[in-house]
């Protein structure tokens, strides 16, 4: 009952944000939610407080470029300079040297994943609002149908090491919220996708499957820190990244289809 409520309670302040904040309010809070998912992040991989602070620290910088100055040359400089510091990092820590390696991995994956993917949600408020819920509302029923047809009648299991909970029911599940949330967009913004059934039928499985991936990604990285959630922030889901893990790669899967398309 608790996940219920806050979903439903996430979901109508994250519409009506959306729909009625500027974009630099928006914008705010997409750096904002990546810096509380690196704080996440940051605890899970690392003990030592001031590496955690650095993290977070490179990778909120990168975030804010990523989400005010998104220019190509701005962001390969801002990559190697990311990479350049990370291993700066290192060689001023120093002890123990044999882990300097995979810590610098640690660091760079964690700017990846999060503040070089996530600051693409505030590109589509860029483009319109409407943009924004066209991705957003298949990305969410993916998550929903997933969930209800897993526990309701869900038996084969998916990834039993990585994510005991997800069953095949579940995905196949999942692949139909997507596809359902794309034709439900496609009525609310008509002049946003005018093309056939074909096209919405492979947009949405597209973005379930990228939703799922997306999951088991953050599940992954759950489990090699050998916990079950990413934090306790959010009552009945968790952390920031148990709540966003769907959405972390959505919406550059959906940016650049619209790039190309």
């Amino acid at each position: 009952m608790m996940r219920i409520l806050t979903t439903i309670a996430l979901a109508v302040v994250v519409v009506v944000a959306i729909w009625y904040l500027p974009i630099l309010p928006i914008q705010i809070l997409v750096v904002l939610a990546i810096g509380i998912g690196l704080w996440e992040y940051a605890r899970l991989v690392f003990q030592e407080k001031s590496t955690r602070i650095f993290l977070i620290t490179l990778g909120l910088g990168f975030a804010s470029m990523m989400t005010w100055s998104p220019s190509k040359e701005n962001l390969l400089g801002g990559l190697i300079t990311v990479v350049f510091l990370a291993f700066l990092w290192e060689i001023w820590h120093r002890e123990p040297l044999q882990e300097s390696i995979h810590r610098v991995g640690l660091i760079l994956l964690g700017i990846c994943y999060l503040a070089l993917s996530l600051p693409v949600w505030s590109w589509l408020k860029v483009m319109g609002r409407e943009w924004v819920l066209f991705i957003l509302i298949p990305a969410s029923l993916t998550d929903t149908f997933g969930f209800l047809v897993g526990k309701s009648i869900g038996r084969k299991k998916m990834a039993p090491i990585i994510s005991p909970n997800k069953t095949w029911e579940g995905f196949f599940g999942s692949l139909f919220g997507g596809i359902f949330g794309v034709w439900i967009a496609t009525k609310l913004f008509p002049s946003l996708w005018e093309r056939g059934w074909s096209s919405v039928f492979l947009l949405g499985a597209g973005i379930s499957l990228i939703a799922i991936l997306g999951d088991l990604i953050e599940s992954l990285i759950k489990r090699s820190a050998g916990v079950k959630d990413s934090s306790h922030l959010i009552p009945g889901h968790g952390g920031v990244l148990d709540r966003l893990d769907a959405l972390i790669f959505t919406a550059p899967f959906f940016y650049w289809v619209l790039r190309y398309l």
